[in-house]
């Protein structure tokens, strides 16, 4: 008894040994690795051209802070100059967007309540159609994060991973040509301990109700809620129709609200879709669930390799 609890101590202290080694790494790495040099030295060494591959792409963002629309405008620099990029902004900081985004071809403006942070007006859109035609689509954010130390550094290694070089997005969207990846994201921001559950899971569990999702519901996403993703993948997501107004008004939460639960919903989607969720090379990620629904996750992933 005494060697189990001792194991599993261990256990859960290694997400938090990992969790406080990545502050550590962006707190030191991290703003040399975004700096200004760097990135023109990659850009130096990185493609001449977009990737060109058959699948259409767009961008869709929220941008609570209209001043980093350029940041999401070098994103596209990296992807083909017809690409689309979809911004939702809270009204009362439109004119201060369209300032940003002037002169910038193929940018749309959506104004969206200052609810459910970026989950909220990215679903609006999903919900929209307006994503409907398009194979893969990039979601990013304005996120700043001003309670944590590491905030603007933590957003800035986001998107260079995500869409900072035309090598690495060819890499990541060529795994895409196979239908059965739903989504695709930085590993490094991947979190799958139970720990992460926080102070969601039976709104989780409800909410995966709701989207018919069989069986105990996996953990695992993407922290921050930047990742690639096919849109066919959110349909049970979608299915749940949600609105503004379901959101809590905004008061600085930091855990508990729907956003947060929905942030961890996105995986649960695709996984339900029979999507795999990937990293940015295509390589299979998973989550974690009660051990019965591990193994029949694990078979159908395995089926699906197959």
């Amino acid at each position: 008894m005494r060697e189990r609890l001792v194991a599993l101590a261990r256990l859960r202290a290694l997400p938090a040994a990992i969790h406080v080694l990545q502050k550590i790494f962006t707190l030191t790495i991290g703003p040399i690795l975004v700096s200004a040099p760097l990135r023109r030295l990659r850009a130096a060494l990185d493609a001449k051209t977009p990737p060109s591959l058959p699948l259409r792409v767009a961008i869709v963002a929220h941008a609570y802070y209209p001043d980093l629309i350029p940041e999401i405008l070098r994103c596209r620099s990296f992807l083909p100059t017809d690409t689309p990029v979809f911004i939702t902004v809270p009204p009362d900081r439109l004119a201060f967007a369209e300032d940003a985004a002037r002169g910038a071809l193929g940018v749309t403006l959506i104004g969206a309540p200052n609810r459910g942070r970026d989950i909220a007006p990215f679903l609006a859109v999903l919900q929209s159609g307006v994503l409907d035609p398009y194979d893969v689509v990039l979601k990013l954010h304005t996120k700043r994060s001003p309670h944590l130390l590491d905030g603007e550094t933590r957003r800035k290694l986001l998107f260079d991973a995500l869409c900072g070089s035309r090598r690495g997005v060819a890499e990541t969207l060529r795994a895409f040509l196979d239908p059965q990846v739903g989504m695709a994201g930085w590993r490094p921001s991947f979190r799958s301990s139970r720990s992460y559950w926080m102070d969601n899971k039976s709104r989780i569990e409800s909410l995966a109700e709701r989207m018919a999702v069989p069986g105990p519901v996996m953990l695992g996403f993407f922290e921050g809620s930047m990742f690639w993703v096919r849109p066919t993948a959110l349909a049970p997501l979608r299915h749940l129709a949600l609105k503004a107004d379901d959101f809590e008004p905004e008061a600085g939460q930091v855990d508990g609200t729907l956003h947060h639960a929905l942030e961890r919903l996105f995986t649960i989607s695709a996984w339900a879709g029979e999507f795999r969720v990937c990293d940015l090379q295509g390589r299979l990620l998973q989550g974690s669930a009660a051990p019965d629904a591990r193994r029949t996750s694990q078979r159908a992933i395995a089926s699906q390799v197959e």
